[in-house]
Parts: structure tokens; sequence; C-alpha cells
């Protein structure tokens, strides 16, 4: 499947499904969109447990699926007022690690030799995808959930798919600045960028919901800060696939990859757009 498919296929498959379950599926603080983002992370964490594997041969001190505790956290936080449990697991977690490794490493052949890997791995798979995808479960804290998932999924894919419409249509001289994906070009990444802006802005005049929370400007705001993140997530992925020799981070998905191929840019956006709903909403 080409990339300009996979990307098409997403948006005309994918946001619709994610729409209908944030809209028609709303009950206890949409619990359906939560269990279904879990789900993404537990298969995430898997991958990302392999792809650590295959790089270094290095084992996590925990089960990859262990990270699924934040996501879930995240939602009985919201639905039974529990403030800062996802937090909470957090640090329990990597002092968890740590623990382990206090022990483990003392075994090794030479103590301690690979000991800052494995801390430094055990840290990643807690944050990348876990702690990242508990952000996209925290929206339905907001009382006009609905809308900003609608907002905020058409927001990371109007930029992925037109920076590559831009990129593919005027931006063949300008490829290269990104040695993680030599094929994104500066004006794909522009194009993408100021797509999202204008879809921000149509979504903030036909969303009366958006328009009671946000004013133009924050909107105009929000949408240029989660293009930005999610274009570092797509590259950050890169980076990750590139220094483990892997095309695919899996492949549960034909022609569209593994969990994080998917997840990319929308688990660098979700943390930004969390925190900006904080601060610049009414």
């Amino acid at each position: 499947m080409s990339s300009f498919k996979k990307r098409l296929t997403t948006v005309l498959v994918g946001v619709p499904i994610v729409l209908i379950i944030v809209f028609a599926l709303p009950q206890f603080n949409h619990l359906a969109f939560a269990i279904g983002a879990t789900i993404f992370a537990i298969l995430g964490s898997k991958e990302m447990a392999d792809i650590i594997s295959k790089k270094s041969g290095c084992k996590l001190n925990f089960s990859p699926y262990i990270g699924a505790v934040l996501p879930i956290s995240q939602w009985l936080s919201i639905q039974f007022g529990f403030s800062n449990l996802t937090n909470l697991f957090l640090i329990f977690l990597v002092l968890f690690s740590f623990s382990r490794e206090i022990f483990q490493g003392a075994n090794q052949e030479k103590p301690f030799d690979k000991s800052l890997e494995t801390i430094a791995y055990d840290t990643l798979v807690i944050i990348y995808p876990n702690y990242l995808v508990s952000f996209i479960i925290g929206f339905s804290l907001f009382y006009n959930a609905s809308a900003l998932y609608a907002l905020f999924f058409l927001l990371v894919f109007s930029n992925d798919i037109f920076a590559y419409i831009f990129g593919i249509s005027f931006g063949k001289k300008t490829k290269g600045i990104f040695k993680a994906s030599p094929n994104k070009s500066l004006v794909g990444f522009i194009g993408g960028i100021l797509s999202s802006i204008a879809i921000g802005i149509i979504c903030y005049f036909i969303i009366p919901t958006i328009s009671d929370t946000f004013s133009i400007l924050s909107t105009a705001i929000i949408a240029f800060l989660v293009a930005i993140s999610a274009n570092i997530g797509d590259l950050v992925e890169s980076v990750i696939k590139r220094s483990s020799e892997v095309k695919d981070s899996g492949d549960i998905i034909p022609g569209r990859g593994g969990a994080l191929d998917n997840l990319d840019s929308i688990l660098t956006a979700a943390p930004v757009f969390y925190i900006l709903l904080q601060i610049l909403g009414r």
C-alpha cells in the first residue's frame, strides 16, 4: 500500500470510527474509548519491548503490559475523582524499575554493567506509550469531551495527510531536511501545519462547543502546537525504527504497521492538547 493510500485509509476509516465511538458511546466518561486506547497502549508496549530487545538484547525489569495501569488509572481518576492517581502510579512504576535493578543488576556477569541502559529502557516503555496514552483518555475530564476528541483527531490527521499532499505536489526540491525521514519536505511540513490551523478555525465556526470553550486565537494556537508536536511524534518514531533497523513497529494492521506506527503523532500531540485545554479553555 502506498504512503498516500495509508494516510487516506486512516482518514476515511480511522477517523470516522473514532468519532462514532466518542459521540455514540460517551457513557461512563468515554469508557469505550478508554478501553480501545488502553488496548493500543498494551500493544505498543509489547512492540517497544521487542524493538529494545532487537536493538540491545536488553530485557526489561518488568512485563511491558504492566504499563497499562497508567491509562487505566487515568480513567479511574476521572470516573471516581481520584486526583493525581495516574502520576502516583507513574512514580510507583519508575521506583519499581529502579528497585528491581538494585538486585537484578548485581547478578550481571559484570555487576551493574548494563544497569544504566536497562533503567533508561524501562523508563522509556513506561512513558512511551503508556503515560502518553493516559493524556488522550484525560480529554474526557472536560464537559464537552466528544467535541474535543473530534477537534484533536481532525487536527492530527489533517496535518499528516496535507503535509503529504503539499510535499508531493510542491516540495520535491525541499526534501531531506529531516534525516530521520528523508522524504519529508519543508513545504510539506509547513503545509501540514497551516492546514491544521485552517481545520481548527473551521471547527471553531461549525462546532458550537469549540467556540464556547476557546477564542479563535486560542484555537489557532492549539492547532499550531498540536501540529508541531504531532510532527515530532512522527519523526521520533522514525528515529526509533531506524536505530533498531526495523521497517514497522509491528504488523497488527495490514498495510499500516503496528500500534506505534499508528499512534506516533497522537502520542506526542495528546499531552500538548490536554495541557492547552487547561491553559486556554474558558
